[in-house]
């Protein structure tokens, strides 16, 4: 039995890591916008699922990657009974929350995001 051929890199593909990577920044950015006021967990999936679903559409992502966006966000955020079900209300919009106004934000506070990694690319 020969050696397994040594592998170079992550062992996960491109697009898991990129569905990582992208959760994790929309997980600390809402994390670190400390949000005192906001109080109903409906509020705060509507306010992820705006930045989540915004920032893939800026940064050209494909729709499977958007939902693997969204789950590994609840997973991060500790939902871990009920990810499914959280991530496809955050992918269903403002009417499946209620919460227009908090998804707007998100999807606000992702173009933010976006601005800023297009000044740290150009500067």
């Amino acid at each position: 039995m020969s050696d397994p051929p040594h592998v170079t890199g992550s062992v996960f593909p491109p697009s898991l890591e990129t569905a990582d990577a992208v959760a994790r920044a929309a997980h600390l950015w809402i994390r670190n916008l400390r949000l005192p006021d906001m109080t109903d967990a409906a509020e705060k999936i509507a306010l992820a699922g705006g930045l989540v679903h915004e920032l893939c559409d800026k940064l050209e992502l494909e729709p499977r990657i958007r939902d693997l966006v969204a789950y590994v966000y609840t997973m991060l955020d500790g939902q871990t009974e009920t990810s499914l079900a959280v991530a496809r209300l955050m992918l269903a919009g403002p009417e499946s929350t209620g919460f227009h106004k908090a998804y707007g934000r998100g999807r606000s506070e992702a173009l933010a995001i976006v601005e800023m990694i297009s000044c740290n690319d150009n500067g």
